[in-house]
């Protein structure tokens, strides 16, 4: 198994696992999928959850991280994912390239809950173009992607289950007001955006 393929996901690893070891603790990540990012976080945290509804990219991840003992990996949909008691809800929750899977609010609902007080949100997510500023955006990204993707040797994209996102940034960045107060969310490269919200101390 390939350990350090690259696509528009992997790019934001680095930056995802330096972020999570500045608090370290319990980290869950929402879409797990083969498990990459749950064995690049592991060294780093007291214990890692994957959750992830397709069983065939879990098979992968137990594969991949047999020998970690820290991570524990669950089949299923996060939104059904129990509220775990106090002490044991996350320091970092990580959903990348998963959200625009699920219902908009209802996740952003459910991470706010399984999210520890003063624990770190940090989504990189995929919106819709709808607008003229969204199609002019990504329009003008277009040929550096193409050539940061030919720097990287290609785009590598492991069998994952596709969706089309569904709202655009506004209407992300205004859910998101709503529901997690002070959350930052930016356009990112590779057609992504970041979203990252830290939880008051109750």
């Amino acid at each position: 198994m390939d350990d350090n393929y690259w696509n528009h996901n992997t790019a934001f690893h680095d930056e995802l696992v330096a972020d999570a070891k500045l608090r370290g603790g319990r980290v869950l990540d929402i879409g797990c999928g083969d498990g990459l990012l749950l064995q690049r976080l592991a060294p780093f945290a007291s214990q890692v959850i994957g959750i992830d509804p397709d069983p065939t990219a879990l098979e992968l991840a137990q594969r991949r991280l047999a020998a970690i003992s820290n991570v524990a990996l669950m089949n299923g949909d996060f939104l059904t994912y129990p509220v775990p008691i106090h002490e044991e809800r996350f320091a970092t929750v990580i959903s990348v390239a998963t959200l625009h899977h699920m219902d908009l609010r209802s996740a952003l609902l459910h991470m706010h809950q399984v999210l520890a007080p003063g624990g770190r949100l940090l989504i990189i997510g995929l919106a819709d173009d709808k607008s003229l500023m969204d199609l002019l955006f990504s329009g003008l990204l277009l040929l550096p992607i193409r050539i940061l993707d030919r720097l990287h040797g290609g785009v590598s994209n492991p069998k994952v289950r596709i969706a089309a996102p569904k709202e655009t940034i506004r209407e992300i960045r205004h859910m998101a007001q709503e529901i997690l107060p002070g959350a930052k969310v930016r356009r990112r490269f590779y057609y992504r955006y970041s979203l990252s919200w830290d939880k008051p101390l109750e």
